[in-house]
């Protein structure tokens, strides 16, 4: 069957191509609304949708914002990419993509194939300076998000990783924990190391401590996978880096016969849906991931209307919430 046209809503409306664009485009205020009615139910019965890649060649359309993720799966790139979508409403049409490390030059590829008219990487670049390099090539505006370094000079919307470490070493410390379990990805990102950085440097400035490092892989299996040498290993408490492992563990632990708070606390990062409703309930750090969506499209919105603006940069606070899987000893 023939894909329907704009001509043919046109001459089932009984009206010029013109006037069915222009209410289809919303510029329609000037028209009755009878006539109103009838393009839009010409549309509906004709199931026409109009091409998107026209509008944009004739510069009336939305501009389309690339975003890259590590996962999709992930419930705080969820969030992230949830919040973008509501703020685009209206301004700008996205464009959502997950890779790996070793995916990300093609990913990036591709967004640009789709005529991309700008991107937002909400991952760590392993070749930042080939990327900024090429992208500025391009001439194509870039946000990064949550993973920034010195090494770009891309605008960048971040958090105080190193704060948000301090402040889950100053919970434990509170609660008389001395020995401490870290639980570590098997690949350390920057805002990764400054959210260690912060943690290891509060609880090494109190006498008596001991931080006991863990290594898996950065998920809820990760965390389960951890636990039993966590529970054999000389710890009253774990700081995992993300409630995915925060949420392994705590199962891991349970089979494993571990009271948690009772005997062993137990401290996420994100926030996540999930650490809510966990039980015990996950204290963890959040960060303020809708207002970062928001910043950041803010952000690379703002260079696409002015490429020679000032380099933008934010850094927002976090906080720490405290619930059930974290007590004194």
């Amino acid at each position: 069957m023939k894909k329907a046209s704009i001509k043919d809503v046109a001459n089932l409306a009984g009206v010029s191509p013109t006037t069915v664009s222009q209410v289809l485009n919303k510029r329609n205020d000037h028209f009755p609304q009878e006539t109103i009615d009838k393009v839009l139910a010409a549309q509906k019965e004709l199931g026409y949708v109009p091409n998107q890649s026209a509008k944009s060649l004739r510069g009336n359309a939305n501009p389309l914002i690339g975003v890259l993720v590590p996962s999709l799966r992930n419930p705080f790139f969820s969030d992230l990419m949830q919040s973008m979508q509501e703020h685009a409403h209206g301004v700008a049409d996205l464009a959502f993509f997950s890779a790996t490390d070793d995916e990300i030059d093609q990913a990036i590829l591709t967004l640009i194939g789709r005529g991309v008219n700008g991107l937002v990487i909400a991952r760590m670049l392993p070749h930042v300076q080939d990327v900024n390099t090429y992208l500025n090539k391009q001439k194509l505006p870039y946000v990064v998000l949550d993973q920034t370094n010195d090494d770009s000079d891309a605008d960048s919307v971040k958090t105080n990783e190193y704060q948000g470490g301090v402040t889950v070493a100053e919970h434990l410390l509170q609660l008389g924990h001395r020995d401490v379990a870290l639980i570590l990805p098997d690949y350390l990102t920057e805002n990764l190391r400054e959210r260690i950085q912060g943690f290891e440097d509060t609880v090494n400035q109190t006498a008596n401590t001991s931080i006991t490092r863990f290594e898996t892989s950065m998920s809820k299996h990760g965390g389960l996978a951890i636990a039993s040498r966590v529970k054999r290993a000389n710890v009253t408490a774990a700081f995992a880096l993300n409630d995915e492992l925060a949420i392994g563990l705590l199962r891991g632990l349970k089979n494993a016969g571990v009271d948690v708070p009772k005997t062993f606390s137990v401290v996420g990062y994100d926030n996540t849906d999930y650490s809510e409703f966990m039980v015990p309930s996950v204290t963890t750090v959040t960060q303020p991931v809708w207002r970062m969506g928001q910043i950041a499209l803010d952000m690379v919105l703002a260079r696409i209307n002015d490429p020679n603006i000032a380099k933008q940069t934010e850094i927002l606070d976090t906080h720490l919430i405290i619930r059930e899987s974290t007590d004194s000893i």
